[in-house]
């Protein structure tokens, strides 16, 4: 695992940093990642959008509940990277 320095940074280095992690934030690097699991998001809200009315609410759980699984997944996986 990284160690993470209290040494302040440098301006430029500062502006790298967040540069960097502003890059990895966006939803773009995650669709990038993980291209299967976006397109059946994408898939799965198209038919949530034209679902009868009465069936959006079971439909939109279910998927509100995949999606938090996966959430903590791709948080656990990410925390928890082997260094090497």
């Amino acid at each position: 695992m990284e160690r993470i320095s209290n040494d302040p940074l440098s301006v430029d280095e500062a502006k790298a940093r967040l540069r960097t992690l502003a890059e990895q934030a966006g939803p773009a690097t995650w669709i990038r990642d993980h291209p299967w699991d976006a397109l059946a998001l994408a898939f799965t809200a198209g038919l949530l959008a034209g679902a009868e009315p009465a069936a959006r609410r079971p439909l939109a759980e279910a998927l509100a509940q995949v999606l938090a699984r996966g959430i903590v997944s791709s948080a656990t996986q990410t925390t928890h990277k082997d260094p090497q």
